[in-house]
């Protein structure tokens, strides 16, 4: 197992492969709110040994990624177009099929990048974070007011996101202490511009999703707290193309880190059927 540490575009990114075996396809994941692309380490490493190329990477503003501008700041635009520049880098340097994965927050990412030309597919994990979806812009179009707007453009970066009071880690990683274990980790982020959290419920994809044809694999644990019953069926109603849901019965929010070889089985067998 080899893992690597690349920077493009002044983003950085650990890339996992196995070079004792045949690659048959490419990885690019975007991580979920606040983190960064080494807290998949468990899964990629796994997974890798399936013949993946992993980069699972700093998205702007968080991470190593970007280090001359403040943490917590960044745009939606910029982190769909981050997934969309490491695949188009990953094609042409190893011309496999790649797939873009998103966690949580990270699925608004990979999805968006669903019309770039290098990618071959879209695997959503644990996630509401869909944008352009009518259901998702009908709950948040008070964040394009025009009043709203102002109060963003007179605060600055004093207006900020907590995100340790907005998110209840240790709900989400399914354990007491899961937030302070987070907090020993550096290279974590626990505050958002909250322009930077308006660029993201503001955001429309260049190409509505409604008009995707290529394969999504929409992913979510029956257990997620932060996944309302009945929500993400209605999300991937909304959704073109050939889209496959599976729900990992028992399993919470982190499928990555907690159901690591039941779910790195499904992501293998959904990107061998797509290549």
């Amino acid at each position: 197992m080899k893992i690597e540490s690349h920077t493009l575009n002044d983003l950085h990114a650990y890339r996992y492969f196995d070079d004792e075996k045949e690659q048959q396809y490419a990885l690019v994941i975007s991580h979920g709110l606040g983190g960064h692309g080494g807290i998949y380490g468990t899964f990629c490493e796994h997974h890798a040994a399936h013949g993946a190329d992993i980069w699972s990477y700093d998205a702007p503003g968080h991470g190593l990624s970007n280090r001359a501008r403040a943490r917590g700041t960044f745009t939606m635009d910029e982190w769909a177009q981050a997934t969309r520049d490491f695949a188009a880098h990953i094609k042409a340097k190893t011309g496999l099929p790649v797939f873009a994965l998103g966690s949580s927050l990270g699925v608004a990412a990979a999805i968006s990048a669903v019309n770039s030309p290098a990618i071959s597919g879209v695997i959503c994990m644990g996630s509401l974070a869909v944008p352009g979806s009518p259901t998702v812009k009908s709950m948040m179009g008070h964040w394009s007011s025009e009043p709203v707007k102002q109060v963003l453009t007179e605060l600055g970066r004093g207006a900020r996101l907590d995100l340790a009071l907005f998110f209840d880690f240790d709900k989400d990683y399914g354990f007491l202490g899961a937030a302070e274990a987070k907090r020993q980790d550096p290279l974590n982020t626990w505050s958002y511009d909250l322009a930077s959290w308006a660029s993201f419920l503001n955001y429309v994809p260049p190409e509505p999703l409604i008009e995707n044809v290529k394969p999504i694999f929409y992913t979510a644990g029956t257990e997620d707290p932060n996944i309302p019953e009945g929500f993400i069926e209605i999300l991937v109603s909304e959704i073109g193309g050939p889209v496959t849901l599976k729900k990992f019965e028992g399993a919470g929010h982190q499928l990555m880190l907690f159901n690591t070889e039941e779910y790195s089985s499904a992501v293998h067998e959904f990107c061998l059927s797509n290549i």
